[in-house]
């Protein structure tokens, strides 16, 4: 029985974490690499769990981790394409610069604090994961991008 609920618990965790990337449709994965130049390790790991050899208490932690950052991250996008949208809207409108210069750097802080949280990410990947683990994923995020 214990065993039972082990491996229940272990495919619950497994599917929050895959949902992280893998729960993303293409324009959300495109919008987040147009927002941030930044890696999705996350994404790498969620999708490579078994040859990074992640244990259950990783699986835990990582799935805290997407629960607790995932949300945000997909808030400052939204908002992100929102203020992009406006400030092309406001520019074909004839707006004056000094309002299309607000709207930049509103744009610019929610790309500072996204930026933020992708440092933060991976941070905690580093703590979650040993070193083999990470090197790892770094690999198999460069192969997956070329």
């Amino acid at each position: 029985m214990k065993k039972l609920f082990s491996i229940l618990i272990t495919s619950l965790v497994f599917l929050s974490i895959a949902s992280y990337a893998d729960g993303m449709k293409p324009e959300q994965m495109a919008a987040l690499k147009h927002a941030s130049p930044m890696p999705n390790l996350m994404g790498i790991v969620a999708k490579n769990q078994e040859k990074l050899n992640i244990t259950d208490k990783q699986k835990a932690a990582l799935a805290d981790w997407v629960d607790y950052s995932k949300p945000r991250v997909m808030k400052m996008v939204k908002t992100i394409e929102k203020l992009e949208k406006q400030l092309h809207d406001a520019t074909l409108a004839g707006a004056p610069g000094s309002i299309l210069q607000q709207i930049a750097t509103q744009s610019l802080n929610i790309r500072s604090s996204l930026m933020k949280q992708k440092l933060a990410c991976r941070n905690t990947l580093g703590h979650i994961l040993n070193q083999k683990q990470i090197k790892q994923v770094v690999k198999l995020y460069t192969e997956d991008q070329s």
